[in-house]
């Protein structure tokens, strides 16, 4: 399996930086589809200039990438760039070593700078590259651990035996273990199961941050989420389709950074 980090990537200092300079743990989720590319971009870079203020980080949807297509996606990501905010592809990458490897580099030669994997994967013949890729490119990692619809606890949930003497464990504690044993930059639990970010903030180390998707719209809270161990929100939704995406970016900040 592969060794801890030593220190930390671009990445995790560069969110982190975004963070305290503008006092907030937001991360806005852009996904956007149902235009033509040259307005879906307009869409996505108005949207990033009037939150900028007030998130740290911005997760692109894949759905948000094919309906854009590789140039306005690049266009979009310096965007967010020129404010000082990295981006983070949600793939949910899980295939064989070769598949991820080609769709890994394609990602950061968009200028991504962290991805979201599966763990399903595993490691050998799976995900090691990825890792591999990111540590030397200074890319981030995260795991995805538990996703927010209600549905996940159909897999996520679900008791693994893993060996004939073993006990059933819950599988999102596994995905967990896998992502502190793998070195991850972070771990997706739902802010809407604040009881599972507890567990899981349990098994990883500080340095492994929990990013919370689900508030808002699906029900999440950011006061629950936080107070069990979220240390970053992911909202779509609530922000980009509110009547005034700036104010309701500014007071999900506020939530965040008061409780932090």
């Amino acid at each position: 399996m592969r060794n801890k980090r030593q220190n930390d990537t671009n990445f995790r200092e560069d969110i982190l930086r975004a963070s305290k300079n503008n006092f907030t743990r937001v991360i806005l989720a852009l996904d956007l589809q149902g235009s033509p590319s040259r307005k879906l971009l307009r869409t996505g870079k108005n949207l990033v200039e009037i939150t900028a203020p007030y998130v740290c980080a911005v997760k692109f949807g894949r759905p948000t990438v094919l309906n854009l297509g590789t140039e306005s996606t690049r266009s979009l990501v310096k965007a967010s760039h020129a404010n000082d905010l990295p981006c983070i592809i949600d793939d949910k990458l899980g295939d064989i070593d070769e598949t991820n490897s080609a769709i890994c580099r394609a990602y950061f030669s968009m200028g991504f700078d962290g991805i979201i994997v599966n763990p399903i994967a595993g490691w050998k013949g799976g995900l090691e590259p990825v890792f591999k890729i990111a540590q030397k490119e200074g890319k981030g990692v995260i795991v995805l651990v538990y996703m927010s619809n209600p549905g996940a606890s159909d897999d996520f949930g679900q008791l693994v035996l893993r060996s004939p003497r073993g006990r059933p464990r819950p599988q999102y504690e596994i995905f967990a273990e896998r992502a502190e044993e793998w070195g991850a930059d972070g771990a997706v639990v739902g802010a809407t199961r604040p009881e599972i970010v507890r567990k899981v903030r349990a098994k990883l180390s500080d340095g492994i941050r929990i990013y919370s998707p689900g508030v808002g719209t699906q029900g999440g809270r950011v006061v629950q989420a936080s107070r069990a161990g979220s240390d970053f929100f992911i909202i779509g939704r609530s922000i980009s389709r509110a009547l005034d995406p700036e104010r309701v970016a500014q007071s999900f900040a506020r939530q965040s950074i008061t409780l932090s």
